[in-house]
């Protein structure tokens, strides 16, 4: 009896021995490093949809420019041909005015040269005065016209010359445009880089936590199993009467979580789920391709409600609602003014266009990375 007794206490000192020495990891990836890189990752994100609201107003002004260039240049094709036709009225009268010279001094069957010639050959000074008003109404008449027409020529031309410095001032606003665009491409480029780069860092991290929570699982197993060792061994050195094991099984409740929105958000949510997948695109407002705010637009459209195009006209549509205090269907805003704009859909989700390189998409809602909602469904 007194061997039984040593030998189980000393397979249970062995056991004992083993469970206290379980190894540690030396340094385990945290939840809170975990959640740092995912900040990061947000950050990254809110930048890129900054920067394509940018791109966004830019093309909007691109297309501005375009249409007043088109629109100045039509000027100057009218102004040309105005130019023409004054030229051609100066030199019509110019003729008609050397005709009418012509004839004064070929009138009588004599060769009168100029004007003072045909005053002198006047028979009396009735009609010596006679034909010097004749002659100066003639003078007058033709100085004024000729005048005009001059004037007008120059006033056009005049006109013309300010048209195409206009339009040169606008080519010269659509190259300086066009460079702070590829400047904002350029930084948006780097910053994709630093977010893939800090998407697979994390990928990285989640993994190493799964190892460790695998390997931990092991241990607490293993642990659990050498305990029960332990236990067994002690029991058999008292002698323990048999006992019954009962096995209590805890259901856990379910609890429902019921969000009752109107018919209209739940058509609007239908709605805009069937573009999951439709991928982003600047300035984008059909099936094709959305940006946030055509996206918006696009699936409000579809129940009757006009929305403005751009994410910070739409953000002053509506009955502003604090952020506590969501429903289904109302919309959420990145930025005062606003750059970025999606569809709450309820359970803590929304539902948005993020930015290029990426797809419409339901993610998680996080009301400290949003500045506003706005109500616009009645």
């Amino acid at each position: 009896m007194v061997k039984k007794i040593l030998k189980y206490t000393v397979a249970a000192f062995i056991l004992a021995t083993t469970y206290q020495a379980t190894p540690t990891f030396a340094d385990p990836i945290t939840n809170g490093q975990i959640d740092a890189t995912k900040e990061q990752i947000s950050d990254f994100e809110t930048k890129i949809q900054q920067l394509d609201n940018r791109i966004s107003l830019a093309m909007e002004k691109s297309q501005k420019l375009n249409e007043e260039i088109n629109n100045q240049q039509a000027k100057i094709v009218e102004t040309e041909a105005e130019i023409v036709e004054a030229e051609t009225a100066l030199k019509r009268h110019k003729k008609i005015y050397s005709e009418r010279l012509k004839s004064l001094q070929l009138k009588g069957n004599q060769s009168i040269v100029t004007y003072a010639e045909l005053l002198l050959s006047s028979g009396s000074v009735s009609e010596f005065f006679n034909r010097f008003t004749a002659i100066s109404q003639i003078i007058e008449n033709d100085t004024q016209l000729l005048n005009g027409l001059n004037e007008k020529e120059l006033s056009l031309k005049n006109a013309e010359e300010q048209l195409t410095n206009q339009v040169n001032q606008l080519k010269q606003s659509q190259v300086e445009l066009a460079a702070e665009q590829q400047q904002i491409e350029e930084s948006k480029k780097q910053i994709e880089d630093d977010l893939a780069a800090a998407e697979g860092f994390l990928q990285n991290q989640l993994n190493q936590m799964a190892q460790q929570e695998a390997q931990l699982a092991a241990e607490q197993a293993q642990q659990a199993q050498q305990a029960q060792q332990v236990q067994q061994v002690q029991q058999a050195q008292l002698q323990p009467e048999p006992q019954s094991s009962v096995n209590h099984a805890t259901t856990p409740s379910a609890v429902e979580t019921s969000v009752t929105s109107s018919a209209t958000a739940s058509v609007v949510i239908a709605n805009a789920k069937q573009y999951l997948g439709v991928p982003y695109v600047w300035g984008g407002s059909t099936p094709s391709g959305f940006d946030c705010s055509g996206y918006v637009s696009y699936v409000y459209r579809s129940v009757g409600i006009s929305l403005p195009r751009s994410s910070r006209d739409q953000q002053n549509v509506g009955t502003r609602i604090p952020l506590n205090q969501l429903q289904p269907g109302d919309l959420v805003f990145r930025g005062s003014p606003a750059y970025h704009v999606g569809i709450y859909i309820g359970g803590g989700q929304y539902i948005h266009a993020p930015q290029t390189g990426d797809v419409v998409k339901i993610a998680a809602f996080n009301p400290s990375q949003f500045s506003s909602a706005s109500r616009v469904l009645r």
